[in-house]
């Protein structure tokens, strides 16, 4: 089968969620002999390439202006068409205007839609309106990755079910994991990103992430936890510093580490050295990291909106984190209580292997080869 892609997450100096999709997909695909042509607007790092199907990369320049998404609705559909693959699969939210061939769309979440404020009309009008017509219009199959992104997307796009399938994402396992917390955050205080034992969560300037809510739980659970520092990852430059400035004013400053955006090897070992993995996001379309925590041996608090119930099952202490209080107190019990941390790591474990790589590969593949028999 050839299958084009519109590879555009790939080129993105950070490797984030949909990118870590798209990678992981790719790298367990179970058909050699599919045929890859990845389309992006810049080239891609050759170690996001891995697999065994064959994969191309066409670089398409953006065109000048692509504030109004040029590159999606114009050179994309131009070099698709050219190209006249067995289907088109756009993995990152949005449809491509083209006809004449099967288009596979996953969308994640309707962030886009129901969150995210956008700057202007235009925007408004390309992802509130333009960009959900384009998919139901477009779209043979959507993909999700739980069951409360499909509501969401039925509900928003006004897609009837039998379109939507959910294939939950897999776990993203570590290459290579440390033998013991010890290990793992002796690695960390080398390269200088801890000191003391520490609470864990990732962090991100989307006021839906929740990273404000979880710094104020920090400061309410640190005063029962004077030993504990509190480490947020993740978070992106031009948001560091008003995040560093709340926790200056919640007395958090000499316990706070944000070593911003990792390698994943780092991030792998903070997930590993940390005595606990707090995930305070308010809407998920899925939610990766409480599962690679997880995979870590780490016991997890999660917020009990969105999907995150549906992805973390038994495995995590669920909390209502719009309540910094009730945050910080789940933390605390964690820390305090030996057992209970014991129990949540042992359910991680076993919660983890619901979720595989390989599993959503083929049941991606298996929905593409019924797309292109249409």
């Amino acid at each position: 089968m050839r299958i084009a892609v519109d590879a555009s997450v790939l080129h993105l100096p950070e490797l984030r969620g949909i990118g870590s999709y798209l990678c992981e997909l790719l790298a367990a695909w179970p058909e050699p002999r599919d045929e890859f042509a990845l389309l992006s607007p810049g080239p891609i790092p050759e170690g996001r390439l891995r697999g065994p199907a064959q994969k191309r990369v066409l670089v398409l320049p953006e065109p000048r202006g692509n504030r109004f998404y040029t590159w999606r609705w114009w050179s994309l559909p131009r070099a698709v068409r050219r190209l006249a693959p067995d289907l088109l699969w756009c993995p990152a939210n949005q449809a491509v205007p083209v006809a004449g061939f099967p288009q596979a769309v996953t969308v994640h979440d309707t962030l886009l839609q129901e969150r995210v404020r956008h700057v202007g009309p235009i925007e408004r009008f390309y992802h509130g309106w333009l960009s959900p017509w384009w998919t139901r219009r477009y779209a043979a199959r959507i993909i999700t990755v739980s069951e409360f992104s499909k509501a969401r997307i039925r509900k928003v796009f006004a897609c009837a079910c039998e379109r939507v399938r959910v294939i939950a994402n897999g776990a993203t396992l570590p290459a290579r994991p440390f033998a013991s917390k010890e290990q793992a955050r002796a690695y960390l205080r080398a390269k200088g990103l801890v000191g003391r034992p520490y609470v864990l969560a990732l962090g991100a300037q989307s006021p839906w992430k929740n990273t404000a809510g979880a710094l104020r739980a920090f400061a309410l659970a640190g005063r029962q936890l004077a030993e504990m520092d509190f480490v947020v990852a993740g978070v992106q430059p031009r948001a560091r510093e008003r995040f560093a400035a709340l926790g200056r004013e919640l007395g958090l400053s000499p316990r706070l580490r944000m070593p911003g955006f990792v390698a994943s090897a780092d991030r792998d070992a903070l997930y590993q050295g940390a005595e606990v993995f707090v995930y305070p996001s308010l809407w998920e379309g899925f939610g990766l990291p409480p599962l690679e925590a997880m995979a870590l041996n780490t016991p997890v608090v999660a917020s009990d909106a969105a999907s995150v119930p549906e992805v973390v099952g038994k495995g995590a202490l669920l909390v209502d984190a719009a309540d910094p209080g009730a945050l910080a107190r789940s933390i605390v019990d964690v820390l305090h209580s030996p057992e209970l941390g014991r129990s949540l790591v042992a359910a991680g474990r076993e919660n983890v292997k619901r979720f595989r790589w390989d599993d959503a590969a083929r049941a991606h593949r298996d929905l593409f080869m019924e797309c292109a028999a249409r």
